[in-house]
Formats: C-alpha cells, sequence, structure tokens
C-alpha cells in the first residue's frame, strides 16, 4: 500500500505542519452562512454551560485551564455543514492530511464576561474549524510557539504567564465572518485561549480527525 502523501499535498502539509492554521476559502455559502446565524440564535435556549475552574490535563489527551462559557447543540444546518463532502475534501487539500473524517460540531456561545484559558483541545480534533456568527468576534489567543508542548509545560506556561498570556511568542488569531471561508487551526497541537468577552459572541466550532 501506498503510505506516501501525493506529491501536491506535500506543500500544503509543510505549510500546515509549520503554522498549524489555514484559512479555507469559498467553503461557505452566503445562504448557508445566513442560516447557521439564524440556527444559532433560535436555539440559544438550548445552551448548556460549560464551566470549570481546575488546570489539568484530560484522559482525551486534552489541556485545559479555567473556563466560562455555553455550547448549542447543532441543528441541521450545522450537521449538514459539519458532514459535507465537500466542506472536508477542501480541507484535506488545505491542510494536506488526507484521512481527516468529520467528527460534528456545536456553536460556542460566550456571554458578556466569558472565557476560555489556555488550552488544547481533544486528540479527535486534529483539525479545529472555527467560523464566527457575531461579526466583532475578538480574535482567540494563539501560541504557536507551544506546538506539540507536553501538559507539564503549558502547566508551567499557565503559572508563569496566566491563562491569558501575552508577549513574545503569544499572538492572536481573527475568524472569518461572512466572507464564504472557514478558519482551520491544529486545536489538539496548538493551544489557545480566549480573554474574557465585552459583549456576548457566537462561534460555530467543527472538530475532523486524522485516522
Amino acid at each position: 500500500m501506498d503510505t506516501e502523501a501525493p506529491v501536491d499535498r506535500l506543500p500544503a502539509r509543510a505549510a500546515w505542519e509549520e503554522t498549524g492554521t489555514a484559512i479555507v476559502p469559498g467553503v461557505l455559502e452566503s445562504d448557508r452562512f445566513k442560516g447557521l446565524v439564524e440556527e444559532a440564535h433560535g436555539r440559544v435556549d438550548l445552551v448548556a454551560p460549560h464551566v470549570h475552574e481546575h488546570t489539568a490535563a484530560h484522559r482525551d489527551g486534552s489541556f485545559a485551564s479555567p473556563v466560562h462559557c455555553g455550547f448549542i447543540p447543532p441543528g441541521p444546518v450545522l450537521e449538514t455543514l459539519a458532514y459535507d463532502k465537500a466542506l472536508l475534501m477542501a480541507l484535506r487539500e488545505a491542510t494536506g492530511i488526507p484521512r481527516l473524517i468529520p467528527r460534528g460540531g456545536a456553536v460556542v456561545l460566550y456571554k458578556e464576561g466569558d472565557f476560555q484559558g489556555l488550552h488544547v483541545d481533544s486528540v479527535k480534533s486534529t483539525v479545529t474549524v472555527a467560523v464566527a456568527l457575531s461579526e466583532d468576534l475578538p480574535p482567540m489567543g494563539w501560541a504557536p510557539d507551544l506546538m506539540g508542548a507536553f501538559p507539564d509545560r503549558l502547566g508551567e506556561v499557565v503559572t508563569e504567564h496566566g491563562m491569558f498570556p501575552e508577549g513574545e511568542g503569544f499572538t492572536t488569531l481573527a475568524h472569518p465572518y461572512g466572507d464564504g471561508s472557514v478558519r482551520a487551526f491544529a486545536g489538539y497541537h496548538v493551544p489557545h485561549w480566549r480573554r474574557p468577552m465585552t459583549s456576548t459572541g457566537l462561534l460555530v466550532t467543527m472538530s475532523f480527525m486524522d485516522l
């Protein structure tokens, strides 16, 4: 069996492994985006709180510091997008990861004061996809210099810099809004966070796993 990636995937894979993120354009039609926004607002009453106060590594391979937000379960519009074949093919092409499979999605609801401290996603999130459903959603914190860091190191970072680190080696990633593109990032491999919100915001998140 051929285990090598096709030649045309190599540049994309090299860029992905270096940066841990990519903007994938032209995969979210205007009508579908509007449908996501309407669906999310119509399901706000189904939100489940996602709150914890500890800093710890979890058995699923993730690392978390304190978080306060909510998750809205996916409706039909988001379910269809999360398992959309065209989106999957575009993500495979953009990341150079040919065996990605979809794991589903949800909408994160941030109210004023909500936040997510420095964390990495579950091992099932080789690629996390995010789309802002609120026009003024602030960028998330991003630490590419800590790509692949062990949980002990991430714990040290939280101790030294807090759960919203700033300064050298720490930057931000913005989320597309209504332009047809999505943000893909290495949710399991690169630590990220969201500072306390000053207003309400909605963010679609979907996960894709490398087999």
